[in-house]
């Protein structure tokens, strides 16, 4: 991985920068995602970087701890551009120093992501029991997107729409509706007795 700690500021020219096309094939060929945690999260990125101490991270951590007790059954995965896809466990590195607002995206940069996020994300599904993607609509239609194409290539993802349709769910962004994503994630849960 590349261990500068310069803080890149740009546009779709990022996603070929060394350090997250680095991150994008660590992803790929070498991150073991953790299968004792059942439950991923699917979170976007924020202006406010490392992201677990921004704001919006602080209430959605407070809701796994507090109001659901599910902190250490989940895995928080950030949707972002230009890094694709950013365990928690790599918030506090080199990989969220960059600022890259979304409206600077261009359709280039657009293909790009869809088409790295459908390849990393069979993965990491598979991985967890259930997948919740908290996210707006920006990078909920992106990732939707990617859905999309990974079914359209089923035999090499290895998920079937079936296996989408009962293992990942959306929620809306806590800061649209917290109650209703509680309410998401707890129904789900209990269906399924992990809650």
């Amino acid at each position: 991985m590349d261990t500068s700690d310069d803080f890149l500021i740009g546009g779709d020219e990022l996603f070929q920068e060394p350090r997250f096309v680095k991150h994008y094939k660590f992803m790929i060929d070498d991150y073991i995602p953790n299968v004792e945690k059942p439950i991923a999260f699917f979170l976007s990125c924020s202006k406010h970087k490392p992201y677990n101490k921004s704001p919006y991270r602080r209430v959605f951590h407070a809701m796994l701890n507090k109001k659901l007790s599910i902190s250490d059954l989940s895995q928080i995965y950030t949707v972002s551009e230009p890094a694709i896809i950013v365990p928690e466990e790599f918030d506090d590195t080199n990989i969220t120093k960059y600022d890259f607002p979304p409206n600077e995206m261009r359709e280039e940069g657009r293909s790009i992501f869809i088409e790295r996020l459908s390849i990393v994300l069979p993965k990491l599904i598979l991985a967890h029991k259930y997948s919740f993607y908290v996210l707006p609509k920006h990078h909920r239609k992106i990732f939707e997107q990617a859905l999309v194409n990974i079914l359209q290539n089923e035999k090499q993802s290895k998920l079937t729409e079936k296996l989408l349709s009962s293992k990942v769910k959306y929620a809306p962004p806590l800061t649209y509706n917290l109650p209703k994503v509680r309410e998401i994630v707890e129904t789900t849960l209990k269906n399924n007795d992990l809650l």
